[in-house]
């Protein structure tokens, strides 16, 4: 299945400071900004999550979206919760996905992206102390009262997603995972079968497979790989390599840096939606126009191998 080409933004950077201050005049003027451009790029898939900046991310958007309330039914919405940040000992995160917990996050969601209902949410990190059939019960009174639409899952494994859609009528529509260039653990999983040097499943296995065969949309975070591939972010003389020939591919392919790894991505034949987090206007606007950009079979692999550093098996 050739995957429909779709690319999501992510709110990350919205609302200033991963803080809990105040959003500020400055703040929202940024975020309009952000917003405004890709929208006028062409996007309307938004990611959100209820931990991102504090809560100041969707409250950002939400006050754009009260001044511009004849957009929404032409945008898609989506939220993560089900993370509560500095919640546990030594400062770690932990993870709660209970009835209570999902269900007023979601009212607080709602209220400060000024909507009445989310397109989607998406179970932010697996909770092991929630059983999987108590999280379906909760979609499905979230489901029913008209709050959210549809839902997905992120950083879950294949076989927790199997568990999770087990107990549910309607499918979950996508899993968010960490896929770049760099971060090709899934692609790994497809090639190096039967060998020493097979990389651990860290869950993943079989997920490509499972994806194309129940229509399970893959949102690929960190696309453009926190800036790597560029002259300040080059780790090492392989980064390097790779580096010159993703500027050399821009050139053949009339793109830019972000065209060549989103392109790489859209490349694989599967559902696989790249949610750019980038704040810069251009790099937006660049990461819109590489929608058009086909990489050739001989490319493709020459970026993968390159950034891997060895040959494939």
């Amino acid at each position: 299945m050739m995957n429909e080409r779709n690319l999501i933004y992510g709110c990350m950077g919205l609302g200033g400071s991963w803080n809990k201050n105040s959003l500020t005049n400055e703040d929202q003027k940024k975020a309009d900004n952000i917003i405004e451009t890709a929208l006028y790029a062409g996007i309307t898939h938004f990611d959100h999550a209820d931990i991102y900046n504090f809560g100041k991310a969707e409250q950002a958007f939400g006050n754009y979206l009260k001044r511009n309330q004849s957009l929404r039914e032409k945008l898609f919405i989506q939220s993560k919760t089900g993370i509560i940040i500095n919640g546990g000992s030594l400062g770690s995160s932990i993870y709660n996905l209970s009835q209570n917990y999902i269900s007023n996050q979601v009212d607080q969601i709602l209220k400060r992206l000024s909507t009445d209902y989310l397109d989607a949410l998406l179970l932010h990190r697996p909770d092991p102390l929630t059983a999987m059939e108590d999280i379906a019960a909760t979609i499905h009174l979230l489901k029913k009262s008209g709050k959210v639409k549809t839902f997905g899952v992120s950083n879950m494994s294949t076989a927790q997603i199997q568990l999770l859609q087990s107990y549910l009528e309607e499918p979950l529509i996508s899993n968010q995972i960490e896929l770049n260039l760099s971060q090709s653990m899934l692609l790994d999983l497809e090639v190096w079968v039967n060998r020493v040097e097979s990389p651990k499943e860290v869950g993943l296995g079989g997920l490509l497979a499972y994806s194309q065969e129940h229509n399970l949309s893959l949102q690929a975070y960190s696309p453009l790989v926190k800036g790597r591939y560029s002259n300040e972010g080059v780790k090492d003389e392989k980064d390097k390599i790779t580096l010159k020939l993703i500027e050399e591919l821009a050139e053949k392919y009339k793109s830019s840096i972000s065209g060549i790894l989103l392109a790489w991505l859209w490349r694989i034949p599967a559902n696989i939606q790249p949610v750019i987090g980038t704040t810069n206007l251009k790099r937006i606007q660049e990461s819109a126009a590489a929608l058009n950009v086909n990489l050739s079979r001989e490319d493709w692999y020459a970026l993968w191998i390159n950034a891997k550093g060895k040959k494939l098996p």
